[in-house]
Order: C-alpha cells, then sequence, then structure tokens
C-alpha cells in the first residue's frame, strides 16, 4: 500500500510514514485502499479524526489529524508561584530556546492503529457511519473506540491501555449523570467483545448516560 504524508510544516513526516506503512501493512489495509493519505495539518487538536475518499482517485483515503497527536507531550515552560502577580514575573531570558518538539513513537502508533482499525471495520462493514442515529454520534463514537483499543490490546498491537479508554469513557459520559456499576460493565463487555456491529454498538450507547450536544 502506498503511504503519502501531507505536511507543509511537520519535520517528522519521514519517521511517520514508516510507522504507518507497518501498521497499514499488520492490519491488512492493502484490502481497504489502494493509497492512504494522512494530512497532518493545524487543525484543531482533537482525539477524533476525520476520514474522506481522496477526490478523483481510485479508491485512496485520506485521514485529516494534528501534528500532536505524534509529538511528546510537554508541561508549560515555567511556574510562576502564586503571589507573583502577572506585571511581577522576570522577563524571559532571549538566549533560553523554546523546547523543541519530540517526536513520540508510542504516541504515534497508538494513534495510527486505532485510525486504521477503525478504517478497516468501516470497508468491512462492521460499522456505517450513516446507520448511526444523529442523536447517538458522539456516544457511539466513544463506545466504537472502547472496541477498538480493546480488539488492538488483545492481539499485541498498540494501542489505548485499558485505564487510558476508562478515563475517556467516564470524561464523556459523566457529563450525562452518575456512572453505574452496569455502565461500568458495559464498558467492560466493550472491551472484551469481539463481534460487535453498528446495532450493537448503538443499542450500547443508549444504555449510556445520554448526552447533549457540545454545542449545547
Amino acid at each position: 500500500m502506498e503511504v503519502l504524508i501531507r505536511a507543509d510544516d511537520f519535520r517528522f513526516a519521514d519517521e511517520l510514514r514508516a510507522l504507518a506503512v507497518a501498521a497499514a501493512a499488520r492490519l491488512g489495509l492493502d484490502a481497504v485502499a489502494k493509497r492512504l493519505e494522512l494530512v497532518v495539518d493545524d487543525v484543531a487538536c482533537d482525539e477524533r479524526v476525520w476520514f474522506g475518499r481522496v477526490p478523483g482517485s481510485d479508491g485512496a483515503v485520506r485521514i485529516y489529524c494534528h501534528p500532536d497527536q505524534f509529538l511528546k507531550d510537554h508541561g508549560a515552560a515555567f511556574v510562576s508561584l502564586p503571589e507573583q502577580l502577572p506585571w511581577e514575573l522576570p522577563p524571559l531570558d532571549p538566549d533560553v530556546e523554546a523546547t523543541e518538539p519530540a517526536f513520540a513513537q508510542a504516541k504515534a502508533e497508538r494513534f495510527l492503529y486505532h485510525q486504521f482499525l477503525q478504517l478497516r471495520d468501516m470497508a468491512e462493514g462492521m460499522v456505517a457511519p450513516g446507520e448511526v442515529p444523529p442523536d447517538l454520534a458522539e456516544a457511539f463514537q466513544e463506545v466504537w473506540a472502547v472496541t477498538v483499543d480493546g480488539r488492538l490490546r488483545r492481539h499485541g498491537l498498540p494501542g489505548a491501555p485499558i485505564a487510558e479508554r476508562r478515563r475517556r469513557f467516564f470524561r464523556v459520559f459523566s457529563r450525562g449523570g452518575l456512572l453505574l456499576p452496569q455502565h461500568w460493565q458495559i464498558f467492560r463487555e466493550l472491551w472484551d467483545g469481539d463481534e460487535w456491529d453498528v446495532r450493537g454498538l448503538a443499542a450500547a450507547a443508549r444504555e449510556l448516560p445520554p448526552l447533549t450536544p457540545r454545542s449545547a
């Protein structure tokens, strides 16, 4: 499979392409698309990505993502003391260079394998986005993500660990109410299960605390 990295200002394009080629091969994406394009752009940083067919191509798929998905996390450059007012802070030293971004291989692999497996799910008909009710879109995306990382981890492939996925699950669904034991049982079934389809995922999403639209 041909893999292209489309980025105007991303210094780690070669490293990312090598990981993407390896991930696509291990997940058998040759049967899904003839060409895969990763558009690394400075769009709003979000855990979600956008998939699309390349216009005028013969089976090429394009994935839009943010550069930070592939870079090591970094903290603030300095931390002021609580008693310091903004105008009391010392001037920045012009001789101190800003921290250079660093490529995070493990983080990049988790991201690539997750998105590529979702792409395969859609290609194989396990998930058909057009069949997801609009009011369930966000909840459906989250429960689907749990199954993706669960399958990756069980097969020894890079994916988010269960603790991280639990934190994200809580962050999303706690907006809709208290998470009860039966909700965490659903999480466990999603993580451990292999035989999910769009109807099953939608049913699981409806059993979780209802989410209001982000714009509300």
